[in-house]
């Protein structure tokens, strides 16, 4: 029978205090009545960003006699049912649970569900906008109408409830000599307090509560999160571990995460407080702070900010800092002089008002640098120019609140080089219900030498697969991204870690791949309908943009002058090139 099944034949055992001193014990348990039971992680974002939906499901179900009890290991948040503190984890040792979030449903001694609450999360970092199956409810409306759970136990992901550590004796990888400097040198930049991430990897105690859940995202390569494929394009601060770091975390994960000899432990990384590239010499922050909702799909918003210059200027490195860091996960900065932004202060960023912003001028990601232009570059900030900020959010559980700033540095004088960019893609799009290969595919072939020095991807929920290559004169074939598992939500902006120089001749190629099958598990349509071009978030779209610099000042006027003729064929023939649907 086992441990758990032991003890849940013979009923339940706890005498526990909830956050507000009130002990609980196992009497409470109504006899031939449901209790729910949420094991939980206050340092959980999946966990917590379930909140509402638990809250909910009190309020559906408590009428009809279910109990309802969270259950912490540490320190709880506030919910409108008892949130018991157990850190010994003595009742996910008998219920068997293993996860935050995790459910776990019983009634008179036998365990009735186990399990997520619903399919929204699909894998870390990755989510649907609705789940598409509430696991928790309809186990719960089996049981309330007297009829066996359909499907009693589910794979709950989440974060790996801790287990006791291991001593060191004899132990071949402990965290003070191997493990803490893999964390120091590739996590710490977000997993420390004040940053981004919901919990600091810095401490042992803090990493051995998670030995599990390290070497599970990092053999799978979800952390450190990155998206091109290692060697096919090399970027500046490429994030991805060795794998020899990444068996290192697997050995000492498996080995109980011992923590080895204090006295070995290397000093903890510093980083700058305030502004990275010192006080800016020109600072706009959104015009007033942006209420995130507590819960549903991650949002995509626009905040319109004019810029007070006198006279253009150029940019040599630009800073973006978020006011709230558990919510914001990803910005892209634009500068706008159309009449689209005149007046307004905000907008969705996905189907108005109808645009997509030019002048790229970068973006952040927890733990990424400053933005700062090649040398003798510069990006053009117009008098009368507005920022726009397009903000990714991911709702935490309770509202939260927003402001952003970005800091500017200037260059004294017009840079010596221009950047240009080589827009690839496609308007023609319309990818029929259960397709599971669409391709677009779009081409451009260089007038002159140029040295490409960023590539911007851009798509929507159906894209699965992107490829950019440049075919050399002479033939030869050279990698300029390829993105094998696209993430609508971790959109970012690549610079290479040195110029591509690109020979006149040489033709640029894009290709991406769409999956609108019921088999994509990012597919926000169930069941698939027809998706076509379109600036919503549910309609698709193909973008590479190629920045480069022309090697010879004096050929800038010749890659703009095809480049033009470029936008006039896409102007009249369909915005670029025809689509391509292949079976």
């Amino acid at each position: 029978m086992g441990f758990a099944g032991f003890l849940l034949a013979a009923g339940l055992a706890f005498n526990l205090l909830d956050g507000e001193g009130v002990r609980h014990t196992a009497a409470e348990i109504a006899p031939g009545k449901p209790t729910v039971f949420f094991f939980l992680s206050a340092e959980c974002p999946i966990s917590n960003s379930y909140g509402p939906e638990m809250a909910r499901a009190f309020s559906d179900y408590s009428p009809h006699g279910v109990s309802f009890l969270a259950v912490y290991a540490s320190s709880a948040r506030k919910h409108p049912f008892p949130a018991l503190i157990d850190a010994p984890l003595s009742l996910a040792a008998q219920t068997g649970a293993a996860v935050t979030p995790e459910a776990v449903v019983v009634m008179d001694g036998k365990t009735l569900y186990r399990g997520r609450i619903d399919d929204r999360y699909i894998d870390f970092g990755k989510s649907r906008r609705v789940p598409r199956r509430q696991d928790l409810r309809i186990a719960l409306d089996e049981i309330l109408a007297g009829k066996t759970v359909s499907q009693p136990t589910t794979k709950a992901l989440g974060c790996a409830l801790p287990k006791p550590p291991a001593s060191a004796k004899n132990a071949s990888v402990t965290f003070t000599e191997h493990i803490a400097p893999i964390l120091y040198k590739n996590c710490a930049a977000c997993h420390r307090p004040g940053e981004a991430s919901p919990f600091s990897l810095l401490t042992y105690e803090d990493a051995a509560k998670r030995a599990a859940q390290l070497a599970d995202v990092t053999s799978r390569r979800i952390m450190p999160p990155w998206r091109p494929e290692p060697g096919y394009g090399h970027f500046e601060n490429e994030r991805g571990l060795s794998a020899a770091e990444i068996a290192e975390l697997v050995k000492w994960a498996g080995d109980g995460a011992p923590e080895g000899d204090p006295a070995r432990l290397p000093r903890p990384p510093k980083f700058p407080d305030g502004w990275r590239l010192g006080t800016p010499e020109l600072t706009v922050e959104m015009k007033a702070p942006f209420t995130v909702a507590a819960d549903g799909p991650d949002q995509y918003m626009c905040f319109v900010i004019p810029l007070p210059i006198q006279a253009d200027r150029w940019v040599k490195a630009v800073e973006f800092r978020p006011g709230n860091r558990k919510v914001v996960h990803h910005a892209l900065m634009f500068t706008d002089t159309s009449a689209a932004t005149r007046g307004r202060d905000s907008y969705p960023c996905f189907g108005a008002p109808g645009f997509l912003p030019g002048g790229g001028l970068g973006g952040w990601t927890p733990g990424a640098e400053p933005v700062r232009m090649p040398e003798n570059t510069g990006v053009a900030l117009r008098k009368g120019a507005n920022l726009v900020l397009q903000l990714h959010f991911h709702p935490t559980g309770k509202p939260e609140e927003e402001r952003a700033s970005v800091g500017f540095h200037f260059a004294d004088r017009a840079p010596e080089k221009r950047l240009a960019d080589i827009p690839l893609g496609s308007r023609n799009i319309d990818i029929p219900p259960g397709e599971r290969a669409y391709k677009v595919r779009d081409a451009f072939t260089l007038p002159v030498d140029v040295d490409a020095i960023g590539i911007v991807p851009h798509a929507h929920y159906l894209c699965k697969e992107m490829k950019g290559i440049a075919v050399l004169p002479n033939g030869k074939k050279q990698w300029l991204l390829w993105i094998r598992d696209w993430d609508f939500n971790r959109q970012e902006q690549y610079r290479y870690a040195k110029p591509v120089r690109l020979p006149e001749g040489t033709r640029v190629e894009m290709e991406f791949s769409y999956d609108n099958s019921d088999g994509n598990p990012n597919n926000p349509n169930h069941p698939p309908r027809r998706v076509a071009w379109g600036p919503d978030a549910g309609d698709e779209m193909a973008g590479l943009h190629i920045q480069v610099i022309p090697v010879r000042a004096a050929d800038m006027g010749e890659l703009s002058a095809s480049l033009w003729g470029k936008f006039m064929r896409m102007v009249g023939g369909g915005f670029y090139r025809q689509a391509e649907p292949v079976k």
